[in-house]
């Protein structure tokens, strides 16, 4: 996450989804900003929404009115979702991160030590899901790692992951990298929520599952399909049995 990007309508949808699971869930939520520096590219200036509230207002007003009220005062940064309690009693990470290896050490070890004791936590990288930079490589700064997820869901919390979409068939890429999340953590349960431009990956922990259940359900009464369209990942083994359809 970069605070460039703070506001724009991916962020309206995020933070939306992220109210949706509080008012479902009774969870305390731990979010991990991963925030990096800025940089020189303009993807932060999806503002346009916010000039047609009556496409986008209804979703979530409260959270429409502060963020338009947000850019109007040039407030572009996380700081100020920490500040405005729209995500309730949530707790926050906020170190900035950069590459190399030992600093990212340090910098998980105290956000883990920060969000200890939250049921679910929430990575927001600059892109998703580790590709092909290594551990500490250059660039590194923009991803989460499989081994940070796994340490997580370890630690008896449930884990969302944001992640942009490749240039691929997005129906086969949600299955395939839910599929890597179910392996990775061994998850009870494993659901998608995606957008128009980004998707939100969820391994439950068992205990989570039902309230999850409940989040996917109630969603279409806040945000349509169109917006947010939420479903609970089957796995590919039938031998794991069939799912219970939401």
């Amino acid at each position: 996450m970069k605070d460039q990007y703070f506001g724009d309508v991916n962020d309206y949808r995020k933070y939306g989804l992220l109210r949706a699971i509080l008012a479902s869930a009774p969870v305390r939520l731990g979010v991990c900003w991963m925030l990096t520096a800025p940089d020189q590219r303009t993807d932060g200036s999806h503002l346009a929404y916010l000039e047609k509230p009556a496409r986008f207002r209804e979703f979530d007003e409260e959270l429409f009115d502060r963020l338009q009220q947000a850019m109007r005062q040039s407030h572009r940064r996380t700081a100020w979702i920490e500040c405005s309690e729209l995500l309730a009693s949530a707790i926050y990470f906020s170190d900035l991160l950069s590459d190399g290896r030992d600093h990212r050490n340090a910098w998980f070890a105290n956000c883990q030590r920060q969000l200890a004791g939250c049921d679910l936590i929430f990575f927001d990288p600059d892109n998703g899901m580790e590709r092909s930079v290594g551990y500490g490589r250059r660039q590194s700064h923009k991803y989460l790692y499989w081994a940070e997820v796994r340490s997580t869901y370890a630690r008896g919390a449930s884990v969302l992951v944001y992640q942009h979409f490749p240039r691929e068939a997005r129906t086969a890429y949600i299955e395939r990298l839910a599929q890597r999340l179910r392996d990775e953590t061994t998850a009870a349960e494993v659901f998608s929520f995606s957008t128009p431009h980004v998707l939100f990956l969820l391994a439950a922990q068992e205990r989570h599952v039902t309230s999850f259940r409940d989040v996917a359900r109630n969603l279409p009464l806040c945000w349509p399909e169109r917006e947010i369209q939420a479903r609970e990942v089957r796995p590919r083994l039938a031998a794991q049995g069939q799912r219970p359809s939401l």
